[in-house]
């Protein structure tokens, strides 16, 4: 990232839990974004790195636009310039 804005954040994701699979390998092929845990009632937590704030925003609107995504919850959120 060098000497622009780094971004890291999480987020909880809430979906049914049959959807759980495809929404889990939609995650798995966004770049810099991780899945931390999972939980049989639909809940994904997901670790994600951007390089500024617009591009989370942008991959928060992706994960939401994912089929079966029933909400994209931020739980927390950190930028820092790279130094």
């Amino acid at each position: 990232m060098d000497d622009k804005v780094g971004v890291i954040s999480s987020m909880i994701i809430q979906s049914r839990p049959e959807n759980m699979t495809a929404i889990k390998a939609a995650l798995l092929n966004m770049p810099d974004t991780e899945i931390s845990a999972d939980d049989p009632s639909g809940k994904i937590v997901v670790v994600m790195e951007a390089e500024s704030d617009r591009q989370l925003a942008d991959g928060m609107k992706e994960i939401g636009d994912i089929p079966g995504v029933l909400g994209v919850n931020l739980v927390f959120h950190h930028s820092e310039n790279a130094q």
